[in-house]
């Protein structure tokens, strides 16, 4: 059985100070968000497996965050490749992995274009949410559309106060 777990990034800057995309930083209700969903994962103990993370500064800081909220040593590789990603560059990065749990942290329309494809389900995720899939299977090479199931969804963002 594979566990796949996608994050999106926590809510950001509309823009960065070099006027680079791939440089913006998480916004303070950005911050608030990353770290009630680290309180959440370490609330219901979700492993989150091997990370994979696009190299862009949000999803950096969306894993620090979630991490300082966490136990779990974090297995982290950060991926250049992930940044804005399609589903198929997704489903490459999959094909090559070996752990039974990995976890995706990046960026729309890629991460959720993932979701639905594997769920065959339509799905938009919102910044700093989280998705759960489940496998019936032992390899990602088997990972197709609808092969998975939506086993878990957290956004924290009924839990924040107006920021």
């Amino acid at each position: 059985m594979l566990t796949l777990q996608l994050i999106r990034h926590a809510k950001t800057e509309e823009t960065s100070k070099s006027g680079n995309d791939f440089d913006r930083k998480l916004t303070e209700k950005g911050i608030a968000q990353a770290n009630l969903l680290g309180h959440y994962i370490q609330s219901y103990h979700l492993e989150r497996g091997k990370i994979l993370c696009s190299a862009a500064l949000r999803t950096k800081q969306t894993h620090s965050i979630i991490c300082q909220q966490t136990s779990e040593p974090c297995q982290i590789e950060y991926q250049q490749q992930l940044y804005h990603a399609s589903k198929e560059e997704l489903l490459r990065a999959l094909s090559t992995e070996t752990s039974h749990i990995i976890t995706i942290i990046g960026h729309n329309n890629g991460i959720s274009d993932l979701a639905s494809y594997c769920s065959d389900e339509y799905v938009s995720m919102k910044t700093s949410e989280l998705i759960t899939l489940s496998f019936p299977f032992d390899s990602w090479d088997h990972l197709s559309q609808g092969t998975g199931i939506i086993s878990l969804r957290y956004h924290p963002e009924a839990f924040l106060p107006e920021i």
